[in-house]
């Protein structure tokens, strides 16, 4: 199992506005920057769960692949998405408020076992991991961006 933390303070913006956008499929495609599509297949607001497809685009060879998995989300605080196939991954984002606005922790963990079997043991760790940050720092980058956007927004209707 590869796995990677990754935290950041986004000012001015409140947990349940972080929360909006993650949990929003359309928008979900301007934050992770692989994402192409988002299928949503089922939603139960009771158990605070869903059934997701994303269109992942890998480039090259990979081209874009199919991931399905499951959604299970604590309003305004925490939203896991656990990828079945094609290979398990878990990435989860904790929403924690904080001076002047909120903090996310996220984590993304990756096992290649299911997918590989013992050839898992061949793959470089650590140029995997430092994928993985990279595309956590990205869509950090993006949620800040798009916070700061809706901030700007607010601030001209009220003006």
């Amino acid at each position: 199992m590869i796995k990677v933390h990754r935290r950041a303070h986004i000012e001015n913006t409140t947990p349940e506005a972080i929360f909006a956008a993650l949990s929003d499929p359309n928008s979900i495609t301007t934050i992770l920057p692989r994402v192409q599509k988002v299928e949503l297949l089922s939603r139960d607001e009771v158990a605070r769960k869903a059934r997701l497809v994303t269109y992942m685009s890998l480039g090259g060879i990979f081209g874009t692949i199919r991931c399905e998995g499951d959604l299970t989300w604590t309003d305004n605080q925490e939203i896991v998405f656990n990828v079945r196939t094609p290979v398990p991954v878990e990435t989860r984002w904790e929403l924690v408020p904080a001076i002047n606005g909120t903090e996310i922790k996220t984590t993304m963990g990756l096992n290649l076992a299911p997918m590989l079997g013992p050839m898992a043991a061949f793959v470089p760790t650590q140029q995997v991991a430092d994928m993985l940050i990279a595309e956590l720092d990205a869509a950090l980058k993006s949620i800040k961006k798009q916070m700061n956007e809706t901030e700007l927004k607010a601030q001209a209707v009220a003006a």
